[in-house]
C-alpha cells in the first residue's frame, strides 16, 4: 500500500469502491464529485491507493448571513452576505480509518482555504456537517456552530491562520 499525496480528482481515479460508512458522502463522491468539478461548482481533492480513492474533500466558495455567524466572525462591519470558503464534504474510506488521512485532508483544506482567501478574500471557513457525529468532529477542529443551525459550523480565517502557524513549529 502506497498512498498518494493529495491531488485534484481526475478521470484516472476510481471512486466506485469508496465506502466511508455514510451513504450520502459515498453517493456524492460516486455520483456528483466529477460533474460538479467539471462545471466549476467545486474542487475535489483526493488521496488514493493505486488509483482507488480512499479519502476526499470538496472546496467551494460560499456565503453566510451575518445574523447566523458567531460573534468572532461578525466583528467589524461585515458585508451581507459574508464571503467564505466551504469545505463541502470530507470523508475517508472506513478501511483506511485511523491512519491520519482525515487529519491530513483537514489540514490541507485549511491551507488551501487560507491561500484562496489571500487571493479573493473570505472571512471564514464553513462546513456543513452531515450529522451529529460530524458536528462533534468539526468542533474538535475549533469550528463554532452557527447561531441558527448546529450543522453549519465555521472558523474565522484569522483563527485558522494563527492555528496553522502554531502547528507549523
Amino acid at each position: 500500500m502506497a498512498l498518494s499525496g493529495i491531488e485534484l480528482l481526475n478521470d484516472t481515479h476510481r471512486v466506485d469502491a469508496f465506502d466511508c460508512g455514510k451513504p450520502a458522502l459515498n453517493a456524492w463522491l460516486t455520483g456528483f464529485a466529477a460533474a460538479n468539478q467539471a462545471r466549476g461548482f467545486t474542487r475535489v481533492l483526493v488521496v488514493h491507493d493505486e488509483g482507488s480513492v480512499v479519502g476526499y474533500y470538496g472546496l467551494a466558495p460560499t456565503v453566510i448571513q451575518p445574523n447566523s455567524a458567531p460573534r468572532a466572525i461578525r466583528t467589524g462591519r461585515p458585508p451581507d452576505p459574508i464571503p467564505c470558503l466551504l469545505i463541502g464534504q470530507l470523508a475517508v474510506d472506513h478501511r483506511y480509518a485511523g491512519q491520519g488521512i482525515g487529519s491530513g485532508l483537514v489540514k490541507d483544506a485549511l491551507h488551501r482555504c487560507i491561500a484562496g482567501a489571500e487571493i479573493v478574500g473570505g472571512r471564514a471557513v464553513v462546513v456543513r456537517a452531515i450529522d451529529a457525529e460530524a458536528e462533534r468532529y468539526w468542533q474538535g477542529w475549533g469550528f463554532l456552530a452557527s447561531r441558527d443551525n448546529p450543522s453549519v459550523l465555521m472558523r474565522s480565517m484569522q483563527d485558522v491562520r494563527l492555528w496553522l502557524a502554531d502547528t507549523a513549529h
